[in-house]
């Protein structure tokens, strides 16, 4: 076939544009692929299909069918005009687009069989390569196009997302998602029996009590008041927030210094703040004085940092009556002070200690030290330096419980024959579910006030220290582990309904795959040593190289790891068989590696701008000689952009052409500026 592709002549990039920001505008209806499981920079779906298809038609390839094809099927150009100059007019549209985000159509017969007329002369069909598939959405589309692809990543969390997201739903579609969910019911009822009491709850179903917000807390050197820290005391937008009642007791140095905490009503009514750059100031009236960060740190390290709980957030069934003179329930989000019998601490650090030593000896629970030549070491210098430091031990116990049940349904299936390879994928998708919950309790999380919901650990890209921390109970009805299981579920079931399924595999092309394709390979390597993979295999490499020093995956993905390893790696030891993930052959511009050296910013440029000229050589030993290359790149540091350059020129790569789109939202913490 002709060696010209299309990408390398045109590509709608306004359109591309808007449907990539459209695609994951709404936090409720975001594609699967995005809340399956945490991983960093996912590429929208919209344009990981473009980048997969430009890159293997012809340029002359129709432009209009193109666009049908990635579910582009008005102007979402005009659209968003629209909606902007509504908002500047005050204007109400209901909808301006005429058709559904493009992300959701998958390639109907009429555009299959304009593939099949413009891919012809790949024979049996091209193959795709992702030597970095990271969260999955190259070779996802890639698949759902009809298209035979490669994945690797180097990263074991990335590779067990990689298979619940392009392998298990292909091979098994709607069976897993029923194993899935008949694991994952009999995993509640156990908890339920192991854990309840553990978050003490209203004896009423008209309220629930599922969130708890604990802050931080050290003694003052100089009153020893115990002070709780927190940057402000704000709960919501419209002004609730708590006050600080410091009980001054018989003065500095006397002991019963502490503080309770009231809910307020309006901003005027909170508390200052008692912490703002790494500094804490003490509330009580009789001292006042600053606590410096040092003497912060030294009694974090001397596990003298303690957690007070300040508010309670409940919801509460509330009846009103309609215009109509009709009564209409609705549950409505509260705040409350703590209460005695709230703070249950001591039962819960005793029922801990019992387990502990069993849970130690069975390796229940993550005992490995939080690395200290990481880009980012807070959590030991805030005093948590072992992975499970980062949950309080209420998190702990509610965390470990879900790991000693997960093991005994394994072990039971084991015992009875029952772990078929479906039954393997459905405990996979049972531990991404405990991740899920791990994700929204732990340290590392806080109370998003604009929105009023639990903000996930992860919401930036480092292990920022949280002066205050947002609690979520896992037992509640319909929260907690309901959450995480009922999100997993919706997820299979729309990974399923996107991909091709086991009933109706028909590929594009003649020949066994057209009947019934196969799983694709999904690796777990380093992206320059794809031995699987002969000279001269591959027709297109499609990949969203590492972001440079934006996103050290490997010690992000450690949070995760070290929990994995001990439910999914009792199923899919091969991927969790290290003690952490491999930072060492990891192509980011890791820093840290070179602390203590001179230069270390630029020897971490050196080392990244080699790694992937080592990745790329690889990509083109395996390409074909007309084979084409498409990176995938949003970076806004030169250095990036420059090692890149060169890691490709070094390769052998030519660059043909260059296209900018807009593939992030405007008000992404990680592109400002």
């Amino acid at each position: 076939m002709a060696d010209r592709r299309l990408i390398e002549d045109w590509l709608p990039i306004a359109e591309l544009g808007e449907e990539s920001i459209r695609e994951r505008r709404s936090m409720t209806a975001l594609p699967p692929t995005y809340y399956l499981h945490v991983w960093w920079a996912r590429r929208p779906l919209v344009a990981s299909r473009a980048a997969v298809l430009a890159s293997l038609l012809p340029a002359e390839a129709n432009r209009k069918s193109f666009l049908h094809s990635l579910g582009i099927h008005g102007d979402p150009v005009a659209a968003r005009r629209r909606i902007d100059e509504a908002r500047r007019t005050g204007e109400r549209v209901e909808n301006p687009y005429s058709y559904r985000r493009a992300f959701t159509h998958s390639p109907d017969e009429n555009d299959r069989r304009w593939l099949r007329e413009q891919l012809g002369t790949f024979g049996d069909g091209p193959l795709i390569l992702d030597p970095t598939a990271g969260g999955g959405s190259i070779p996802f589309e890639a698949l759902r196009s009809g298209l035979d692809c490669a994945a690797n990543d180097l990263n074991p969390v990335a590779t067990l997302i990689l298979k619940a997201t392009v392998d298990w739903p292909l091979r098994f579609g709607e069976g897993v998602r029923r194993d899935f969910e008949q694991l994952a019911a009999e995993l509640r009822r156990r908890l339920h029996d192991r854990l309840e009491g553990l978050f003490p709850q209203p004896d009423t179903p008209d309220r629930v009590e599922p969130t708890y917000l604990w802050a931080r807390t050290v003694r003052c050197p100089y009153c020893v008041g115990l002070v709780p820290l927190s940057p402000n005391w704000r709960l919501a937008a419209e002004g609730s927030g708590a006050r600080i009642v410091p009980e001054i007791a018989d003065g500095p140095g006397s002991q019963g210094r502490q503080c309770r905490f009231e809910v307020v009503e309006s901003t005027d009514e909170h508390s200052e703040g008692t912490v703002a750059g790494g500094k804490g100031r003490c509330p009580f009236p009789d001292c006042g004085r600053v606590i410096g960060s040092e003497e912060i740190k030294e009694q974090a390290q001397a596990g003298k940092m303690g957690d007070q709980l300040f508010t309670v957030i409940f919801r509460e069934k509330v009846e009103s009556r309609t215009k109509g003179g009709h009564f209409r329930e609705k549950w409505v989000r509260r705040f409350r002070a703590p209460k005695p019998g709230d703070d249950n601490e001591e039962e819960v650090r005793a029922l801990l200690a019992e387990k502990m030593e069993d849970w130690t000896a069975s390796d229940i629970v993550p005992s490995e030290a939080f690395p200290e030549d990481g880009n980012d070491t807070r959590p030991i210098q805030y005093g948590m330096p072992l992975w499970r430091d980062l949950f309080s031990p209420r998190q702990l116990l509610g965390h470990g419980t879900g790991v000693e049940v997960f093991r005994e349904l394994l072990e039971e299936d084991r015992d009875t024959g029952d772990l078929t390879e479906a039954r393997r994928a459905a405990y996979g998708y049972l531990a991404l579910s405990l991740d899920k919950l791990r994700d929204y309790n732990s340290r590392l999380t806080h109370w998003h006030v604009k929105r009023e919901v639990v903000a996930g650990g992860f919401d930036r890209h480092d292990f920022s220290f949280k002066w205050s921390y947002a609690e979520m109970a896992p037992l509640v009805a319909g929260l907690g582990y309901d959450w995480a299981i009922r999100q997993t579920g919706k997820c299979i079931r729309e990974l399923a309904a996107l991909l091709p399924q086991p009933d109706d595999r028909g590929g594009l092309f003649p020949g066994p795959a057209a009947a019934a394709p196969s799983s694709p390979p999904i690796t777990c390597a380093p992206g320059d040593r794809l031995d699987h993979l002969d000279d001269g295999s591959v027709d297109a490499v499609v990949m969203d190289p590492p972001y440079y020093a934006n996103v050290m995956y490997a010690e992000l993905s450690d949070f995760f790891y070290v929990w994995l390893k001990r439910t999914a790696g009792r199923v899919f030891p091969e991927l969790f068989r290290q003690h952490l993930t491999d930072k060492r052959n990891e192509a980011v511009a890791n820093f840290a590696q070179f602390s203590g050296e001179k230069s270390p910013k630029t020897r971490a440029k050196w080392e990244y701008r080699s790694r992937m000229a080592d990745i790329f050589k690889e990509c083109r030993r395996v390409l074909k000689a007309n084979g084409v290359m498409t990176l995938m790149f949003t970076h806004k540091d030169t250095d990036a952009w420059d090692a890149l350059a060169s890691g490709l020129m070094e390769a052998g790569f030519m660059v043909t052409a260059s296209w900018p789109v807009a593939t992030e939202s405007p008000g992404s913490l990680h592109i400002k500026d």
